[in-house]
């Protein structure tokens, strides 16, 4: 799969598991239907008012707030600190019960899912202030974005946005970041086969 920006738009739309919201998927592997049969999957998520998360039973997950107030999330019990724009990216179990209190407006949130013992996953957010080259390393498989800049791959510019993903890769990349305004903050996705095999994403927009 050649390297490409895959638009907030193009991503598809597809209920909650548990029917309670939205999620647009970005990527995954196999290209999955809602139901949680899938190895590993990226999806953009709004939500819009206070209620429980979706049980992904030996899915491994992690979540960051791209835009609104945040939400104040509850695992297994336990009253977790706000997550909010400025927070990292936080992990936890997909067997866990979650209940999710916004704080303010709609959320939209990222996430990343993998199916635990064969898959491993990593999302790291990154503010660039100014022009800069990042090294992504082999694993990257995705990069998302939340503010405006202008990125190079192969001396090829493309203008970025919220919920701009870049997929496609497929091996140690040199991606160059020009933010339009004072920052830009990134979320790099890395996934790891534990059975030693390159990943390889199914893109389903």
């Amino acid at each position: 799969m050649s390297i490409r920006i895959q638009r907030f738009g193009e991503h598809q739309q597809m209920p909650w598991k548990n029917g309670l919201g939205i999620t647009r998927e970005v990527i995954s592997k196999p290209a999955s239907d809602g139901s949680g049969r899938f190895e590993w999957r990226i999806s953009l998520a709004t939500v819009e008012a206070s209620g429980p998360f979706s049980i992904f039973a030996g899915i491994d997950r992690t979540i960051a707030v791209l835009q609104g107030d945040g939400m104040q999330l509850t695992v297994d019990g336990r009253r977790e600190t706000p997550l909010l724009v400025d927070s990292p990216p936080f992990a936890f179990s997909g067997n866990a019960e979650v209940q999710a209190d916004c704080l303010g407006r709609e959320t939209l949130d990222l996430n990343m899912m993998s199916r635990r013992g064969r898959f491993v996953h990593r999302m790291t957010n990154i503010v660039v202030s100014d022009a800069q080259t990042l090294s992504l390393p082999a694993e990257t498989v995705a990069v998302a974005f939340r503010d405006e800049a202008v990125v190079t791959i192969d001396s090829v510019r493309s203008d970025v946005g919220l919920g701009d993903v870049l997929v496609g890769l497929d091996g140690p990349l040199q991606l160059a970041v020009e933010p339009r305004g004072s920052g830009c903050m990134l979320y790099i996705i890395e996934v790891t086969d534990l059975s030693g095999q390159t990943p390889d994403a199914e893109q389903v927009a």
